[in-house]
């Protein structure tokens, strides 16, 4: 008579074993390949928000009136609205109110929703109501300037906007952001999104990766650190990148 051998259960065990070893190895990498193919879609979002900056401002002069809080999604819609999901980076598509937190969470305001945000420091016309330790004279009031590819336009960001100056500090921890009444606005475009990165839009109308630290390098206004200070003290999150 001959029977068929089946396995015992120490077999099963060590199999069992050999698998979950291989899913804790296989997991990390699986995992990375995921955001590193989202931030190639948050890029390719980004590149088309540079095409409908582009068509915008050819036909306004090179100018951009209401590139500020969410109305820059109103007065961009006439080109934007057939693509709704360009409004999202795919790694912060949920609001604080369905459950999202920190850098992965996309803002809500006045109906509307994003995750991403404008550099508040491009308009046609200066802010009436700018704090006195702002520079009055910093607005990017045309997209023709010099240096252009260092402007930045649009970005991830935890609000709809942002005024940074260079004096803000970085967030404490990640996930940290600010709020309008804080004023501490470079938070808002300091959200770990990408590995240690955002994804921006330039005034030149390219669009790449930034460090998160590289965001104190910028212009985003006229007077960016003139004086050559120093960068901020990095916090320990931040120093791994």
């Amino acid at each position: 008579m001959t029977g068929r051998r089946a396995f015992t259960l120490v077999e099963l065990l060590v199999v069992m074993a050999i698998i979950a070893i291989l899913m804790s190895i296989l997991m990390p990498s699986l995992q990375k390949a995921r955001r590193q193919s989202k931030a190639v879609v948050c890029l390719h979002k980004q590149k088309q928000w540079g095409h409908f900056f582009g068509l915008f401002v050819n036909e306004h002069d090179g100018k951009f009136a209401g590139l500020e809080y969410h109305k820059w999604m109103d007065v961009l819609e006439p080109y934007s609205k057939d693509t709704p999901k360009v409004y999202f980076c795919p790694m912060a598509v949920r609001t604080v109110s369905d459950g999202a937190r920190g850098s992965l969470a996309a803002w809500e305001e006045e109906g509307r929703k994003g995750s991403y945000g404008t550099n508040y420091w491009i308009r046609d016309k200066a802010y009436p109501f700018l704090p006195g330790e702002y520079p009055q004279d910093g607005w990017w009031k045309s997209f023709d300037v010099k240096g252009a590819g260092k402007v930045p336009v649009l970005l991830d960001c935890a609000w709809s906007s942002g005024l940074p100056l260079y004096e803000d500090p970085p967030p404490e921890y990640d996930g940290q952001t600010s709020s309008y009444a804080e004023m501490k606005c470079m938070r808002f475009f300091c959200v770990n999104r990408h590995d240690g990165a955002v994804n921006g839009l330039f005034m030149d109308f390219s669009a790449r990766k930034i460090g998160l630290k590289e965001l104190w390098d910028l212009s985003w206004h006229r007077d960016w650190n003139r004086d050559g200070d120093l960068p901020p003290e990095w916090p320990g999150w931040m120093r791994r990148f």
